[in-house]
This record gives structure tokens, C-alpha cells and sequence, in this order.
């Protein structure tokens, strides 16, 4: 016969180790901050640019986890940033993608979102998932 005692701290052992992993649901969520093009979903975004990548690196600030961030040089403005302006991009990946690494570097795209305070830093963030990106 299982005890009370013995089932509650399974089932808190269960739980403390599943409630932090989270999955993708599906890729049509898959998310990604370098665009092709600008999804209609994205067209309210505060920033809009096509950059391309020049460097990632990784950002420690006290209390948080290292973080990816990557500079990106505006090619095209369309809104909230200007021709040639350097642009510093959250670039950390969640659990449906939509982060940069070393990979990144060389490549350009659109962005589409807002610059965001983290700590010291102006940030630029910003990621779609398929499901709102949509066609091309």
C-alpha cells in the first residue's frame, strides 16, 4: 500500500520536473527574427528593417543567465531605426527556435518588433512563429 506521504512527494517530484520543460507545439510555430519579407501580422511593429548580421555574442548581466545578443547593421529602414544604424537584437532562442548564433553572421533579413530595456542594454526584440508569418 502506497503512504500519502510517499505518493505527494512523487507527485511533487513529478511535477518540479516537468513543469520546466516546455515543446514547440508544431511547426507552424516555429519562430524565427530574420524574415524573407514582412508578415501583414508585423506591420504595427515599432522597428522595421532589413539588417544584416555582423557579430553574436554572448551578454552576462547580474542575476540573469548569459544571453545571446547580436549586432545587426539596418540595410533598409522602414520604421523606427535609420539606414546604417547598428542594432543590438535579443537573439536567445526559446523552445520553438528564433534565436541567432555565429551561424547568423553575414546573413541579412527583415526584423520586425521593438527596442526593449534588459538590464543596462536597448535591446531590439523580436520573433514571428509560422503561424503568423503566414505566405510569403
Amino acid at each position: 500500500m502506497i503512504r500519502k506521504a510517499d505518493f505527494a512527494a512523487t507527485l511533487l517530484a513529478l511535477l518540479a520536473t516537468t513543469v520546466s520543460a516546455v515543446a514547440c507545439r508544431g511547426p507552424q510555430f516555429e519562430r524565427s527574427i530574420l524574415l524573407d519579407a514582412i508578415p501583414p501580422a508585423a506591420e504595427g511593429s515599432d522597428v522595421i528593417a532589413k539588417v544584416e548580421i555582423l557579430e553574436v555574442s554572448i551578454h552576462e548581466a547580474p542575476g540573469l543567465y548569459p544571453y545571446r545578443v547580436a549586432r545587426g547593421r539596418a540595410l533598409q529602414s522602414i520604421r523606427g531605426t535609420a539606414d546604417g544604424q547598428i542594432v543590438e537584437i535579443y537573439a536567445e532562442p526559446d523552445s520553438c527556435g528564433g534565436g541567432l548564433d555565429q551561424r547568423a553572421v553575414g546573413r541579412a533579413g527583415f526584423v520586425a518588433g521593438r527596442f526593449k530595456q534588459l538590464v543596462n542594454e536597448i535591446l531590439f526584440e523580436g520573433s514571428w512563429s509560422n503561424h503568423q508569418i503566414g505566405k510569403f
